[in-house]
């Protein structure tokens, strides 16, 4: 009997020391709620490109800011025909312009001539103002008066050119003989250029007035 007392000891302490440890480890109550973790970090919102002070530089196309010039009409309103699309004036029977006597080729240039480059650079070099495409076309307007060299090359132009204070004023002639002119002009808050092209149409010399938007292209874009 008294060789037993250990073991009913030992049980007994057993099961004192067993609830406290099981106590210990899981206290009463709920669990507590698992903390959320934390979302992913919102997309930084790319850095818009700063103003420009100057109509030099690359720039890309704009079609929604841009006329349409197959919904342009002589005499027509500013802000009319916005959007580009296909087609030019002139374009269909009883266009602008002589139609009777118009060549393919005339044809071509003229559909070049409403079909603007989806991104051009302006650059200076003494007198002259280069202005390159995306299509490996140069024009080179001469601001000194000086005189005009015909180029074989369809792909280069020189085009008698002026200062207006800040904007760049050219002097030429369409692909139909008529008179013509471009304006290059920033716009008032420095974030797009506008190229105006001014010209008259049509047997009774009507002004066309198309205008197409460039903006500032972002750093991605550029080095594209």
């Amino acid at each position: 009997m008294e060789a037993m007392l250990p073991s009913w000891a030992v049980f007994a302490g057993l099961i004192l020391v067993v609830p406290g440890a099981v106590y210990r480890q899981a206290p009463p109550g709920p669990l507590p709620a698992a903390q959320p973790q934390p979302g992913p970090a919102p997309a930084a919102k790319p850095q818009e490109p700063p103003p420009r002070t100057t109509i030099l530089g690359a720039w890309k196309l704009n079609p929604d800011d841009s006329d349409d010039p197959q919904k342009r009409r002589p005499d027509s309103s500013r802000g009319s025909g916005r959007g580009m699309g296909g087609g030019y004036p002139g374009g269909g029977r009883g266009g602008y312009g002589r139609r009777g006597g118009e060549s393919n080729e005339e044809r071509q240039k003229m559909h070049e001539l409403f079909t603007p480059a989806k991104a051009i650079t302006l650059s200076m070099t003494g007198a002259e103002v280069d202005l390159v495409d995306d299509r490996d076309r140069k024009r080179a307007f001469m601001t000194d008066g000086r005189k005009l060299q015909k180029s074989k090359d369809e792909n280069y132009q020189e085009i008698a050119a002026k200062w207006d204070g800040h904007r760049l004023v050219t002097d030429e002639k369409n692909p139909r003989g008529g008179k013509m002119s471009r304006t290059f002009e920033l716009s008032y808050d420095g974030r797009q250029l506008y190229e105006t092209l001014h010209m008259t149409t049509g047997r009774n010399n009507a002004p066309l007035v198309i205008r197409y938007a460039y903006d500032v292209p972002s750093r991605a874009e550029t080095r594209q």
